[in-house]
């Protein structure tokens, strides 16, 4: 009675599982120019009238960036590129009006931020990319404009950031 594997097999498993372990650990990483790997946010500018709206944008940026994955996010210095924000617009502009008793009162608004953002090389000091964009959300007038308006600057920020990141990064 013969037991032998055939040799033909034995190579083929072989072969097949050689295969797949070097496989294991593989990440698909989009590929970024200049050798860049990481970036540090600098310090958001913010030249508009309304008060720490730049700690919305840092926050969603931030979360866009580490979602991302392309690039590590860092603190320190020592980053291959660095985002340099500044905040140029604010904006809360009705859009449409209820009326009661003859008198027009502003229902809903459109919140606009508008902001500049450039993506510079830390060391040649080289401008990679430079975007301007802006980001909106629509809110209801609720009991006062001001709680209104904050409860809304996230989704301005969300879609500002998003853009400026496609518009920085994701031309690569």
């Amino acid at each position: 009675m013969k037991t032998c594997v055939p040799t033909e097999k034995i190579l083929f498993i072989l072969i097949l599982t050689t295969t797949l372990t070097n496989c294991v650990g593989y990440r698909f990483n989009g590929t970024t120019p200049h050798q860049i790997s990481t970036v540090k946010l600098a310090p958001i500018i913010n030249q508009t009238d309304e008060p720490a709206i730049e700690r919305q944008i840092t926050r969603a940026m931030r979360s866009f960036i580490q979602f991302d994955g392309r690039l590590q996010l860092v603190d320190h210095d020592h980053a291959d590129a660095r985002i340099e924000i500044t905040l140029k617009a604010y904006q809360n502009n009705p859009i449409a009006y209820r009326s009661e008793d003859r008198e027009v009162i502003p229902r809903f608004y459109r919140q606009s931020i508008t902001a500049t953002a450039c993506l510079i090389n830390t060391s040649t000091g080289e401008t990679l990319q430079e975007a301007t964009n802006h980001g909106e959300a629509l809110f209801e007038f609720e009991s006062d404009l001001s709680t209104s308006k904050r409860n809304t600057q996230s989704e301005a920020a969300n879609e500002l950031a998003r853009l400026l990141f496609s518009d920085l990064i994701e031309t690569w």
